[in-house]
C-alpha cells in the first residue's frame, strides 16, 4: 500500500512541476516572412507570375525557386539589411529569353519580442525601405512599392513589385 501512495504522490508532484507554457503551440507568432506580390506594370490590378523566378541572398549559390504570384522569403534577423537577388528566366539557355539579375536590398530595423518562456523570442521588421539595382542589361522589374513598413506577420502582402 506505500508503494502505491508513493507513486500516486510522485506522479502528482511530477504533473504539478508542469506549467502549461512548456510547450510551444502551433498557433504562437513566430518571426515574420517578407510577403511579395507580383503585378503586371502594364496592368497595374493584375497579377503577373514571374517566369522562372529564382532568388537567392546576394553571392548564396543556394535559393528559392518561385513559380507564383505571391510568394513568401526570409529575412536576416541578425543584421537591419537582407540582400537579394531576384533573377528570372533562371537557368534557362534559350537566347530569347535570357537570365536576368535584379538586386533588391531590403533595410530595416529588427526588433525581438518575447513570446513566452517555451517559444522564446521572435523578430519584427521595423521601417522596412528597399533600394533597387539591376544588374545587367537592362531591369526586369519596373517599380518596387511597399505596401506595410511593418512586418508584425505573414498574413497580408507587404510590397508589391511591378514587372
Amino acid at each position: 500500500m506505500k508503494k502505491i501512495l508513493f507513486y500516486i504522490f510522485s506522479s502528482v508532484l511530477i504533473l504539478a512541476g508542469c506549467e502549461r507554457d512548456d510547450i510551444c503551440a502551433e498557433s504562437t507568432p513566430i518571426t515574420p516572412l517578407l510577403v511579395i506580390e507580383f503585378f503586371d506594370a502594364d496592368n497595374p490590378s493584375e497579377e503577373k507570375i514571374p517566369t522562372d523566378l529564382f532568388i537567392a541572398e546576394e553571392g548564396a549559390p543556394i535559393g528559392l525557386t518561385f513559380n507564383a504570384a505571391t510568394i513568401s522569403i526570409p529575412l536576416r534577423t541578425d543584421t537591419n539589411q537582407t540582400r537579394f537577388d531576384f533573377i528570372i528566366n533562371a537557368g534557362s539557355e534559350d537566347g530569347d529569353d535570357p537570365e536576368n539579375i535584379d538586386r533588391l536590398i531590403f533595410n530595416y530595423l529588427p526588433q525581438e519580442e518575447f513570446v513566452s518562456k517555451a517559444c522564446g523570442f521572435r523578430v519584427i521588421y521595423q521601417a522596412i525601405q528597399d533600394d533597387f539595382n539591376p544588374l545587367d542589361d537592362g531591369p526586369w522589374i519596373n517599380n518596387v512599392n511597399i505596401l506595410n513598413a511593418t512586418i508584425e506577420d505573414d498574413t497580408e502582402a507587404h510590397i508589391r513589385i511591378f514587372h
